[in-house]
Parts: structure tokens; C-alpha cells; sequence
């Protein structure tokens, strides 16, 4: 807070705005020492109060969803026993986050055996090379045949792969988009 608003401050409203927002009411403390210069101390009383009022417009069952689906943390303030619809939504969104981390997961794996794939077609693409090369020796070309051959057997393993994997993918962002819905439905 400025020294103006320390102030000008009504420490109810700011204690409703600091829960509406989803701050922890220990951030009454920040405003105590943002004050302290100005000889304005908080009236915690009023802060208090200020707080309960605006707790309920945060601890909502949206919000906490939305939390979890960001990965956040479970706000302490929304105490489950008197924002039961706030524990069920953060479980959902928990839910929510966890197949997105698999997702994650399953991107960050395609993405590996795609780069694999490409340096095994450019191997295959020197083979090549020599197995055609009239210059190079009939062990050579037919080494290079055979290299190739395995190769190739090696690319189409990794290509089956990526499409199981791009598959799982695929179903996980389906059941993330029916969560989704299903939530705000």
C-alpha cells in the first residue's frame, strides 16, 4: 500500500478485497509494515471482518477449479469444512491438471522418437547414398543394403510408436475437453 492509501484506507474493505482476491489473511501483516511510516496502523478488527465477508466470493468451487487446473495450490483460507464446494472443485481441477501433465508427458515423448526418426531417415539417406554409389565396392553396397534394411525395419517401429503414443495423446485430450465441459456444463 502507498502512504496515501494507508491513509485513506477502510480496513474493511481492504480486508474484503484482500479475500475476494485470494490472498491469506496474513497479508494484513504486509499492510501493517506498509503503513508503519505513516503512523496508521491497521485496524484488525475491522480487516477481520472485511476478510469473512469477502472469503466466500473467492472460495468458490470455479475458482478453486481453475487453481488446480493451473497447477496452483490449495488456498488454505478456503478451509474445507466451511467451503466444501471449493475442496470438490480443486479435486477437480487436480484432475484436470493430472492429465495435462500426462499429455505433457506424452508431447515430450513424441517429441523425442520424432527427433530419432529423423536422424534414422538421414542414416538411411547416406545408405542409400552408397548402396547406388557404381564406385563403391560390392561389400560396401551391399553392407550399406543391409544397414539400410535394418534401419528402415528401426524407423518403421519408431513411426508405430509415435502413432500409438500420438493416439494416447489424442484420447487425453478428449477426456481433459469432457472434464472441461462437464464442469462448467
Amino acid at each position: 500500500m502507498s502512504p496515501e492509501e494507508c491513509l485513506q484506507a477502510n480496513w474493511e474493505e481492504v480486508g474484503y478485497n484482500d479475500a475476494a482476491e485470494g490472498y491469506a489473511m496474513s497479508r494484513s501483516a504486509e499492510h501493517r509494515e506498509a503503513c508503519a511510516d505513516t503512523g496508521v496502523s491497521v485496524d484488525f478488527e475491522l480487516y477481520r471482518n472485511g476478510y469473512s465477508l469477502g472469503l466466500p466470493y473467492y472460495c468458490t468451487r470455479e475458482t478453486a477449479f481453475e487453481t488446480a487446473d493451473h497447477g496452483g495450490a490449495f488456498a488454505t483460507q478456503c478451509t474445507r469444512e466451511t467451503f466444501p464446494d471449493y475442496a470438490l472443485g480443486y479435486s477437480e481441477g487436480r484432475e484436470v491438471y493430472a492429465l495435462k501433465s500426462q499429455r505433457s508427458e506424452l508431447q515430450a515423448a513424441i517429441d523425442d522418437k520424432a527427433a530419432q526418426s529423423d536422424a534414422l531417415l538421414s542414416q538411411i539417406a547416406v545408405l542409400r547414398e552408397t548402396r547406388d554409389d557404381p564406385e563403391a565396392t560390392k561389400d560396401t553396397r551391399q553392407q550399406a543394403r543391409y544397414q539400410q534394411t535394418q534401419l528402415e525395419a528401426l524407423y518403421r517401429a519408431l513411426y508405430d510408436e509415435i502413432e500409438q503414443l500420438e493416439d494416447e495423446r489424442d484420447d487425453i485430450s478428449v477426456a481433459i475437453d469432457s472434464r472441461i465441459a462437464a464442469f462448467y456444463g
